[in-house]
């Protein structure tokens, strides 16, 4: 029962996922407007998307867990220095594919 709180794990993961996304395209990556810089936000923010959806197949997540990852995806991202905007587009991205079914 007291297992059904514990997001440690969830916690790391997330942390983890924004991690990656600051070593593959930093902060200071927004301000770029060429072509270049959208397709490598599109495919780093796939995988990042895809590793969620093997997390949450392998650990069964629930509404409860999924939104606790998106969350503290969210707050890391901003400790990071990323935009606002920035935040809201790709932690919406995450948490939409997380609800998908498949």
């Amino acid at each position: 029962m007291f297992g059904l709180f514990d997001t440690k794990k969830v916690d790391d993961f997330a942390r983890s996922l924004a991690q990656d996304l600051a070593r593959r395209f930093p902060p200071a990556s927004e301000a770029r407007t060429d072509k270049g810089a959208a397709n490598q936000l599109a495919v780093v923010t796939e995988g990042l998307y895809a590793r969620a959806m093997r997390f949450h197949q392998e650990n069964k997540l629930g509404v409860y867990r999924k939104a606790k990852l998106g969350n503290v995806f969210r707050w890391q991202l901003q400790e990071l220095g990323y935009s606002a905007g920035f935040i809201e587009n790709v932690t919406k991205g995450l948490v939409v594919r997380l609800a998908k079914k498949k």
